[in-house]
């Protein structure tokens, strides 16, 4: 079980995490809001799907949010607890860095946990459905293209309007104009349906007038297909990003797949990558408690060590990023990523529980003189 000393310390970071995250995150989606708007205007899609697509949108940039802001509240708590004098009296009390530490790494460990959920499994099953999304809406006709009670222009040549849309795929008064080929088609109604060839519209009990030679030829039908210019289905051919795939397709690659075989060392560098950004929860928390605790307390405050933290901290991330880039050119920096995580952990740890303890100032005896 856990003592009271840590459990308190992991409590404190715990709270200052959440409130900062749920803030960092509704910053993030006020940001992307503007982007999911257009498109939901744009494409004609209910407003429900602005809160679907920024739900999905969560988990890719908590993934990376989580260990920065466990990173601050780390350094926060144990800063105010410094400033407070909560670490002097703990100290006082017999202490050891390494037991003061023990809040901070339980903590970073919860999170690590939380941050694996993330990039192993939610954030490429949300991807992969806010992809979905996105395609279907870009090809979509009944809510991206076709206004009901408007002419809508498609191609230069092709104008369509709709007299009313009784459901997604269900259309009513249907007229339909090419220019170029001079053709005008009037139906009852209609109804979407995906092809091989792409999107169609097959339409009932109407008639067709071609105008040819000078003379308007007019024939009824009882069924008919439409083709209105849109391409097929990009959904069948998209190949799929790293960010929605899960770890095995990052780290075995397709190799009967050209894409794949071209991107083969860019997917397994961002295999690995999955692989270490929740570590990342672990060994940021551990350079602010290292920095903090290893040096000597001050009233003036703890300027010098909360520094060294950020410093550190920001070069540990920069070094991910562009290791993460550099490898999917030169596999070996691979070895170079997981170094990049183990070596300021095993630094941090010998801060905190390899160096000796700092001696007591002494203190004067009463009524000594200077």
């Amino acid at each position: 079980m856990l003592s009271r000393i840590t459990s308190y310390i992991a409590k404190q970071i715990g709270s200052v995490t959440f409130v900062a995250t749920i803030s960092m995150c509704l910053l993030v989606t006020l940001v992307q809001s503007i982007k999911f708007i257009d498109m939901i205007i744009t494409n004609g899609l209910p407003i429900e799907e602005f809160f679907r697509m920024s739900l999905l949108a969560t988990p890719r940039y908590l993934s990376y949010l989580l260990p920065i802001v466990l990173f601050g509240a780390t350094l926060f708590t144990y800063n105010r607890m410094t400033s407070d004098s909560e670490i002097v009296v703990m100290r006082a009390a017999g202490l050891s860095r390494g037991k003061l530490a023990r809040g901070g790494f339980v903590a970073g460990f919860l999170g690590m946990l939380i941050c694996y959920s993330l990039t192993l499994y939610l954030m490429p099953a949300s991807q992969v459905e806010f992809r979905s999304i996105i395609t279907h809406a870009r090809s979509q006709i009944g809510s991206a293209v076709l206004r009901e009670g408007q002419f809508t222009n498609i191609t230069g040549d092709t104008t369509i309007y709709i007299r009313e849309k009784q459901s997604e795929n269900t259309l009513l008064g249907i007229i339909y104009h090419n220019g170029a080929d001079n053709l005008t088609i009037i139906a009852e109604r209609g109804n979407i349906v995906e092809t091989i060839e792409g999107p169609r519209v097959v339409v009932f009990n109407g008639n067709k007038q071609v105008k040819k030679d000078g003379e308007l030829h007019l024939l009824e039908f009882q069924k008919s297909t439409l083709d209105i210019g849109l391409t097929k289905d990009q959904k069948l051919l998209r190949w799929r990003e790293a960010n929605e795939r899960y770890l095995p397709d990052l780290l075995f690659p397709n190799p009967n797949d050209p894409n794949d075989v071209q991107n083969f060392d860019k997917l397994i560098a961002q295999g690995h990558a999955r692989i270490l950004l929740p570590i990342f929860c672990l060994c940021l928390p551990l350079i602010a408690i290292a920095s903090l605790l290893s040096g000597q307390h001050s009233r003036r405050g703890q300027f010098k060590q909360v520094s060294t933290a950020i410093v550190g901290m920001l070069i540990n991330l920069i070094l991910h990023i562009w290791l993460t880039n550099a490898a999917g050119k030169n596999p070996t920096l691979l070895y170079v990523m997981y170094a990049n995580v183990v070596i300021p952990m095993l630094a941090s740890f010998y801060m905190i529980h390899g160096r000796r303890k700092l001696k007591a100032p002494r203190t004067r005896a009463v009524g000594s003189e200077a």
